[in-house]
């Protein structure tokens, strides 16, 4: 009889931890879809965002031959992560929205003035998509972090993500303490 008993209490110990160990894989496997959901829009959007400012480049150097973003034209050859694309790209958009902004010895057209006004909205749109991604990898960085899930993540050799932006960088390092 005792056996009996000893042999459902393994049967439900085993079936409580194969339950926990497919609750918290599933919550690793919903992260990561997010977080590769994200990237890949990210990435969409900083192609466009290039290929816009390009355009806009154009419009600048054609009014004005003394302003040059000659590094913009070498941005698509290189090989580049989106996280250091993102850089990039954010170096040089600061520069052209200073441009057409405050520049008033520039005047664009009307289709000029709706790529301009495009890239704006894109930026737009490429923040909230970073914000997103940070969002989901806080959670996955949570995951590796917090008991029982670490153990899925060992088993599993789950990595830590990098984020888009310090700001959740320093926010995920203060919840670690």
């Amino acid at each position: 009889m005792i056996i009996y008993i000893l042999i459902v209490i393994v049967i439900v110990i085993t079936a409580l931890l194969l339950s926990i160990y497919a609750i918290n894989y599933n919550k690793f496997q919903n992260a990561i879809i997010k977080i590769s959901e994200a990237e890949e829009n990210i990435n969409i959007l900083l192609k466009k965002r290039l290929e816009l400012m390009l355009r806009i480049k154009n419009f600048i150097e054609d009014k004005k031959e003394n302003y040059k973003f000659s590094g913009l034209d070498k941005i698509e050859k290189q090989e580049l992560n989106t996280f250091e694309l993102n850089n990039e790209l954010d170096k040089y958009n600061k520069k052209i929205l200073e441009i057409t902004d405050y520049d008033k010895d520039i005047i664009f057209d009307d289709d000029e003035m709706l790529v301009i006004k495009e890239l704006y909205n894109l930026n737009t749109e490429c923040l909230a998509s970073e914000r997103y991604y940070n969002d989901n990898v806080v959670t996955y960085n949570n995951l590796i972090k917090c008991f029982p899930s670490n153990i899925i993540a060992k088993i599993c050799k789950y990595k830590f993500k990098d984020f888009y932006s310090n700001e959740k960088e320093e926010i995920f390092e203060i919840l670690k303490q």
